[in-house]
């Protein structure tokens, strides 16, 4: 049963060229090798599997929870499942052991370029109307051959807002266990998103961020993201995990 929802909003900031890969289909010639996701109108956008899934990744890592054959980290038995907020959070496959019980309780949208954290000053220096194009060698190890291929890459300076996760809160101690979405927040922001990290790209920042707990009567009042529950000054997930013991209190 649902208690309520913790809607979660802000901005991502980009700190260092970011490659979120898109089709290459329909590309004319002359485009580059590696372009980014954009959406109909041709702006890049952050995709919500995207994110929801590198944050999944990384607080498997933190947590240290067993694979199986296929990679897969995915608890077998109720006793396993209430134990990890991994698979409570986010999700698992059906499971005939836990029907009805795996429902992920995280939503992570879409989030959308603020077109007007591109400057003026920033498309001076843009190969595309929204993007830069950086020229990568790559070096096959065996053969020492090497290539030379395009990245499109969305600029360091880029802010996509406004971002929202929504988290189900179905049961009392789903209250407690979304300090391990913070956790995975931070983490990132020690990582990257979307592709070539370890070459610099990806570097990203959560920034403004509010969270809203909303009961079952805010909907039915119709008096929804109004009760927001993090002082304006802690508005980063590294503060927010710092006081969430009083975050949570109001969570009720």
């Amino acid at each position: 049963m649902l208690i309520g929802k913790v809607v979660i909003n802000g901005k991502i900031s980009v700190k260092t060229g970011l490659q979120i890969g898109g089709t290459t289909t329909g590309l004319k010639i002359g485009g580059v090798d590696t372009p980014v996701i954009k959406d109909a109108l041709g702006k890049p956008y952050i995709p919500g599997s995207s994110l929801k899934g590198k944050l999944r990744s990384l607080i498997e890592k933190k947590e240290g929870v067993v694979f199986n054959e296929e990679g897969i980290h995915q608890c077998d038995t109720y006793d396993k499942y209430k134990e990890c907020a991994v698979c409570r959070i986010w999700g698992i496959l059906g499971n005939k052991n836990l029907k009805g019980l795996t429902l992920t309780r995280l939503i992570v949208r879409d989030t959308l370029l603020d077109e007007r954290s591109i400057t003026k000053e920033m498309q001076k220096n843009l190969e595309l109307e929204y993007t830069e194009v950086k020229m990568e060698i790559a070096i096959h190890r065996y053969t020492g051959k090497s290539s030379l291929r395009s990245m499109e890459r969305i600029p360091a300076g880029a802010v996509f807002a406004p971002l929202e996760i929504v988290y189900n809160v179905f049961e009392e101690d789903d209250k407690g266990i979304l300090i391990k979405l913070f956790e995975a927040m931070e983490l990132l922001e020690q990582d990257y998103l979307g592709g070539m990290g370890s070459r610099g790209y990806g570097k990203i920042k959560f920034e403004n961020l509010k969270i809203y707990w909303n009961t079952k009567e805010s909907y039915e009042s119709g008096n929804i993201n109004i009760t927001q529950i993090n002082d304006s000054e802690i508005d980063t997930p590294e503060k927010i995990v710092k006081n969430f013991e009083k975050i949570k209190e109001k969570i009720k």
